[in-house]
């Protein structure tokens, strides 16, 4: 299983994964949230390499945010008019104890982490592995968000290379 072979900084990641998508009132964990999941958990080459090219985890919280207000909006709904109606009563997480399923983009960019491990000889899929995973989803929402934030993928895979070279020794 995938699981076994993810490291403890990666295991991290995923956790504060699966503590985004509820926060954020995902049903369904995203490619988007294991991208937010790296930059909660802050550990690794994925978040170094992140945060070297200047993305933070507010930043890809406000940019996943507006995202949504502009998906709303192309179908006439205003958040902000929602959120007001709303008031108190608007809550978007997920209660703790409903679980949250991968979503196909998920479980493609975890694949897409596996085969990169391989690809590259190692025995422990990394943080850069599931970076490296979420950008060959190419229409995925991470790389949407990472382009909105001025990063592209291309960028990003070349960090991350040169950052696991170089502690490679």
């Amino acid at each position: 299983m995938i699981f076994n072979r993810l490291s403890d900084t990666s295991r991290g990641s995923v956790r504060a994964a699966f503590e985004e998508a509820r926060m954020l009132g995902h049903d369904s964990l995203g490619d988007e949230d294991l991208l937010l999941g790296v930059l909660r958990a802050d550990e690794g080459i994925g978040a170094e390499a992140l945060s070297s090219l200047g993305v933070t985890l507010e930043g890809a919280r406000e940019e996943s945010e507006e995202m949504l207000s502009d998906a709303l909006a192309s179908i006439g709904i205003s958040l902000e008019d929602v959120r007001r109606e709303a008031g108190d009563a608007f809550d978007m997480g997920v209660p703790e104890g409903r679980k949250i399923p991968f979503s196909p983009r998920a479980k493609n960019a975890l694949v897409g982490a596996r085969k990169e491990m391989r690809r590259l000889g190692d025995d422990h899929l990394g943080t850069e592995h599931l970076l490296l995973g979420v950008l060959a989803n190419e229409d995925g929402m991470a790389v949407r968000m990472l382009a909105r934030l001025g990063v592209s993928s291309g960028v990003l895979a070349d960090r991350l290379h040169g950052l696991r070279s170089r502690a490679a020794g």
